[in-house]
């Protein structure tokens, strides 16, 4: 499961765990060796009332978008191009437009 890469660099992996009075514990048991020192990145589970993270407890997504609109100076909209989808490599890249 844990490998060294060329160069000693530690291959990632990942692991559920549970944190509880200030430990998090794994969920399955680890091949590592007593006392080696991993680096840990957080991601946290969806809710458990099954919402997605974030949800149950902030903005919904359409509340979020309605407050990024509204710091949108005014009359900025109206300069904003009404064909992005359509002519998105336009835009991105620089193509040429095309009549489709």
């Amino acid at each position: 499961m844990w490998q060294r890469a060329r160069g000693g660099t530690a291959v990632t992996t990942t692991v559920r765990a549970t944190y509880a009075n200030g430990v998090l514990t794994p969920q399955e048991p680890l091949d590592l060796e007593e006392g080696t020192e991993v680096t840990v990145l957080i991601e946290d589970a969806p809710a458990s009332d099954g919402a997605p993270c974030g949800e149950a407890q902030g903005e919904s997504l359409i509340e979020m978008f309605a407050r990024l609109r509204k710091s949108v100076p005014p009359g900025a909209w109206d300069e904003m191009p009404i064909d992005g989808a359509q002519s998105y490599k336009h835009y991105l890249y620089g193509h040429p437009k095309t009549e489709d």
